[in-house]
């Protein structure tokens, strides 16, 4: 039988063996979480912010505005419903129920049913959709709905956590979580005119019926629209892409402004640093992107920009790859104006470029949306090297002036107010002389026939 002295030994032995294992237990015994608000508030030793980060705050934030939409083929006018020919996800993004999702979810019907996460159902409108972005946006008959803000997609980063919000396999409100695997991600999935590939990619779980929901941050922001996967089987193998927030934001607030996004150009051809460009320009791979055409009469040619120029950032935002560069010029409208900054030999350089409308990447044809023309919602096209045909109406904003008297995209104007105008100068010089009341007269393309719109300000508004 030990005695009480071994006893004591024994014990001691123990005590201090813990202790030691304690003292040199990993930093880990430093991390702290609150039970309050404890997704935004992780902090440990050794990971980067966000990692392992407690999403119950996002997704309750989330979840009830990611709906499901079920899209039918309707081929006869009253009796038949439909059948289902594809579902995905959507997210809505007022209060007043617009919803964004892609392009290909709603491409392939013509009836529309979008289920909220609380189980009712509503029919929904295509106000608008852009196959080269894959964008689309649709609008429900319901106020007060839960929608989600955007995030700043462009303050994202490479390790940082997210999670996925969707309907896969029908299995409503699914929700999936990982980090943000890379950024600017090109995969040749995009069709269209002019294909827009900027993704963000994740290792969060997308399947089919994920398309068009939510990528959202741990703070329950929109950061991206979830989109494709990248698979030699057709379902999730580790690769998910999403359409980053701030493209989402600038073409669905076009859409629902104008009905269709408005495309900026720079006027130039460019390309990602290959070793070969490198051996030739000194330039490392990926610290900028190379000009290898300027189009002759642009704007990016008045203002300057040569072939063999490195372009470093576009507004003070850096762009190291050719995605990047479209992704931060597909965020504006024709018209506005970019600080470009660019490296020629040894020179760092500055320009400012008005970027332009892909119809107006020849300077004979001029886009103007002139603050009279904007008060009317419209923008107007001519062709100074064919007067003869007129002055187009370029675009038409949604809910303007302009809409609510009937105005159509496409429409040439002859006369304002029983004056003949041969350029847009003209015609902003009639528009001066009376504020309120204008009358277009003019045909609509391959027609002859003349037609009238009278826009009274002083009778309608915003």
């Amino acid at each position: 039988m030990p005695s009480k002295r071994d006893i004591i030994l024994v014990v001691v032995s123990v005590l201090l063996s813990l202790g030691i294992m304690w003292w040199f237990q990993p930093s880990s015994r430093s991390v702290s979480i609150s039970s309050d608000n404890s997704w935004s508030r992780f902090v440990s030793a050794g990971l980067p912010v966000g990692a392992n980060t407690n999403f119950i705050y996002a997704a309750k934030i989330a979840v009830p505005a990611v709906v499901r939409i079920t899209v039918r083929n309707k081929t006869l006018p009253i009796w038949d419903y439909g059948s289902i020919v594809s579902s995905g996800s959507g997210v809505l993004i007022t209060a007043d129920g617009y919803i964004v999702t892609n392009h290909h979810v709603i491409a392939s019907g013509n009836k529309y049913e979008v289920m909220l996460d609380d189980g009712k159902k509503y029919d929904a409108t295509v106000i608008g959709s852009d196959e080269s972005s894959d964008i689309a946006v649709l609008k429900i008959d319901r106020d007060h709905c839960p929608y989600l803000t955007f995030g700043n997609s462009d303050s994202v980063k490479v390790g940082q956590g997210v999670i996925a919000i969707g309907n896969p396999f029908r299995l409503n409100s699914t929700v999936t979580s990982g980090i943000v695997s890379g950024k600017s991600r090109t995969i040749d999935l995009l069709q269209g005119d002019y294909p827009l590939e900027s993704f963000i990619q994740t290792d969060a779980v997308f399947n089919e019926g994920n398309s068009g929901g939510a990528l959202v941050d741990e703070h329950g922001e929109l950061i991206g629209i979830n989109t494709a996967i990248y698979t030699r089987t057709g379902e999730f193998e580790g690769y998910s892409f999403a359409i980053p927030s701030n493209i989402v934001r600038k073409m669905s607030r076009d859409i629902i402004t104008y009905g269709k996004v408005q495309r900026a150009f720079l006027g130039i051809g460019i390309e990602d640093i290959t070793d070969r460009i490198s051996k030739r320009t000194g330039e490392e791979p990926g610290s900028g992107v190379y000009v290898n055409r300027v189009n002759p009469n642009t704007s990016a040619a008045d203002a300057g920009l040569q072939r063999g120029d490195i372009i470093l950032s576009i507004n003070g935002i850096p762009v190291r790859s050719y995605p990047a560069l479209q992704e931060q010029i597909a965020l504006y409208q024709p018209g506005d104006k970019v600080n470009i900054n660019f490296r020629r030999g040894q020179n760092n350089l500055n320009i400012v470029v008005e970027l332009m409308s892909p119809i107006a990447s020849d300077k004979k044809v001029i886009i103007r949306s002139d603050t009279p023309l904007k008060d009317l919602g419209i923008e107007l096209r001519y062709n100074t090297d064919r007067p003869d045909a007129g002055i187009i109406v370029q675009s038409v904003m949604k809910g303007s002036y302009a809409d609510r008297a009937g105005l159509k995209q496409g429409f040439i104007i002859r006369e304002v107010n029983g004056v003949a105008v041969e350029n847009i100068d003209m015609l902003l010089s009639e528009l001066s002389k009376n504020q309120n009341k204008v009358l277009f007269r003019g045909n609509n393309p391959g027609s002859r026939k003349t037609v009238a719109y009278s826009i009274i300000k002083s009778a309608v508004g915003f």
